[in-house]
């Protein structure tokens, strides 16, 4: 197998990933960048709607900065957050991000006098040209950034395994090259993980088939600790129809260049959610949403499946065609933006908790491991806060990294045996069809069966109502498959180029462990908060419950602790209250 040798190997080509490996070669080391789709063309970095403006830049005051933080810790963290990492953020999102973004030529919306638009809310964002498009120009940016400063990226390649040596201390990876069918490892004196944090855990997700979490997986193998997995974000406010369309979105934010915002219909057409009338301070009010669509749920008066509608309809229609990129969607389906509603239903998005990590210097619990952006646990969302992490893990790393590389006899023997692991998942079956290895009369699977599968055994488990029988019920049926289904895997080529079958095995092995290890954090929070609704427990527990839930995995078993979050300048302010009742 070939090996190269880096400083730093970055996973992800994100936001914060392209990010990382831009200031990791401006302060003079060598990174080099794998990503499982294109860099700064996949992911969710490309989804990103607006760039928050936060503090008080662009014409904003003390009001607006203290709302930014209220926002951040309140309605999109629920109060799981280091809030001093809140304002770290703030300071160089103002300082920083924005200058560099003008410099950099990123196309801002503007007014008529020159300024940039902005949305009329108390947390103020921006647009890039248009509401739902700012995150492909912005990516672009980076790629082209990469691409001029020379540093090596490997474009659709899936990392397989993190190497450890044997003291325990992540020392390089390994990852396999799918369009030519190629294993090859990496020798780095540190691995930054930034795969983003938007899985496809169920049958519906913002995430692609191929986000199947394997940064969760690739350090929950290596020994990471996992914090809060059991924190989903969901849209309640995608396109219903066509099921391709499940990414599409009808944004519930504050819009730029109006008061209004867009509003949720139930089936007898009342309106049960506007943003700018039922949340005027959550800048992407999606939790709240969430509970109100569940309510109408218990009430029989909408699905999650979908009979309930969204719609601009009352929005200045010259607003919606400057700034909103949905007309066109409209417009495929016989809609009018401007006049029609179109039926919605959820979608999975992102994943609130992730790989455990100091939030001031992206350190995991595992020597040589780090984190930058969604995949971490410190926060949830804002393609500008997953760019600060990623300079901050490279100022991190710079400041102490190892003189050499400390890969050992042990780490070649990991390479040995993930490329031996690898391989077989690709010609698993004899000539026959039948599983290899396994009692006569067993047939194989193809791979996506089994994805598809696990996928649904997640939304019944996993859905936006929660028990414990439930998931516990999941638990087994994924205990099942991993016995009786994963070895019965095989692709129905051999191929070793673009063989997407064989990419879908190594998926499949990600996304039980992601499944089960977020199972296994969700039984363990008992309580309800921001999108996680148990009936079991239908209140919000400040006092045992507003703290990190972290998980690890140990051999075959799972151990658990609980982490305070240090005291922040906002306070929930209660201690134990009904969960629908809260009002974030």
């Amino acid at each position: 197998m070939r090996v190269i040798d880096c400083d730093v190997v970055v996973v992800g080509g994100g936001g914060a990933g392209t990010y990382a490996a831009l200031r990791l070669h401006d302060l003079g080391l060598k990174p080099m960048l794998i990503s499982k789709g294109l860099v700064g063309k996949s992911g969710a970095s490309i989804m990103a709607g607006a760039v928050i403006v936060g503090s008080k830049m662009l014409g904003g005051n003390e009001q607006n900065a203290a709302s930014s933080l209220e926002f951040f810790a309140k309605y999109y963290s629920h109060f799981l957050v280091d809030q001093s990492y809140l304002a770290a953020a703030g300071h160089w999102i103002e300082n920083t991000f924005y200058p560099e973004m003008e410099s950099l030529g990123l196309l801002f919306s503007r007014e008529a006098d020159g300024q940039i638009a902005m949305s009329h809310s108390p947390v103020r964002w921006a647009v890039a040209p248009m509401q739902g498009q700012t995150g492909i120009l912005l990516m672009d940016i980076r790629r082209k950034q990469l691409q001029a400063r020379g540093i090596p990226m490997h474009e659709e390649c899936v990392v397989t395994a993190l190497l450890r040596n044997e003291n325990g201390e992540v020392c390089g990876l390994t990852a396999l090259d799918y369009v030519r069918g190629e294993m090859f490892a990496v020798h780095a004196k540190a691995v930054v993980m930034a795969t983003g944090h938007a899985d496809r855990m169920v049958r519906r997700s913002t995430g692609t088939r191929e986000q199947t979490g394997d940064g969760i997986a690739l350090a929950l193998r290596a020994g990471a600790e996992m914090t809060n997995l059991e924190m989903q974000f969901w849209h309640i406010s995608d396109f219903a129809n066509p099921p391709t369309w499940q990414r599409l979105h009808i944004y519930p934010n504050p819009l730029v260049g109006t008061d209004q915002s867009s509003r949720v219909y139930n089936a007898q057409g009342e309106c049960f959610f506007e943003q700018s009338r039922d949340a005027p301070a959550a800048l992407a009010p999606y939790t709240l949403q969430v509970k109100r669509l569940t309510q109408q749920v218990l009430a029989g008066t909408a699905r999650f499946s979908g009979g309930y509608y969204t719609s601009y309809s009352h929005v200045d229609a010259a607003v919606l065609r400057r700034y909103q990129y949905a007309g066109s969607a409209f417009e495929q389906l016989g809609l009018d933006i401007t006049r029609d509603k179109v039926e919605a239903r959820t979608t999975m998005h992102y994943r609130q908790g992730g790989i455990e990590s100091d939030p001031h210097s992206m350190r995991t619990s595992v020597d040589g491991l780090w984190v930058a952006g969604g995949v971490g646990a410190h926060v949830t969302g804002s393609l500008a806060v997953a760019i600060y992490d990623g300079g901050l893990v490279a100022e991190s790393i710079a400041g102490s990294l190892p003189d050499r590389h400390r890969h050992d006899g042990m780490t070649e023997q990991q390479i040995r045996a993930e490329e031996a692991r690898v391989e077989g998942l690709r010609h698993s079956a004899d000539s026959g069809g039948r599983a290899a290895n396994s009692e006569v009369g067993r047939q194989a699977l193809a791979p996506m069966h089994v994805k598809t599968g696990i996928w649904d055994v997640m939304d019944e488990a996993y859905g936006l109502i929660k028990s414990g029988d439930a998931m516990r019920a999941g638990l087994a049926r994924l205990a099942a498959m991993r016995e009786r289904e994963l070895p019965r895997m095989t692709p129905p080529s051999a191929s070793r180029r673009f063989n997407t079958a064989w990419l879908d095995a190594l998926d499949a092995h990600n996304l039980i462990d992601v499944c089960e290890v977020t199972l296994q954090s969700a039984l363990k929070r008992e309580e309800s908060r921001g999108s996680f609704y148990r009936t079991d427990f239908p209140y919000v527990d400040n006092t045992a419950w507003q703290c990190k839930n972290i998980v690890a995995r140990d051999g075959g078993a799972y151990r658990f602790r609980r982490e305070r979050y240090p005291e922040g300048a906002i306070a929930p302010g209660f201690e134990r209250q009904e969960y629908f009742s809260v009002p974030w």
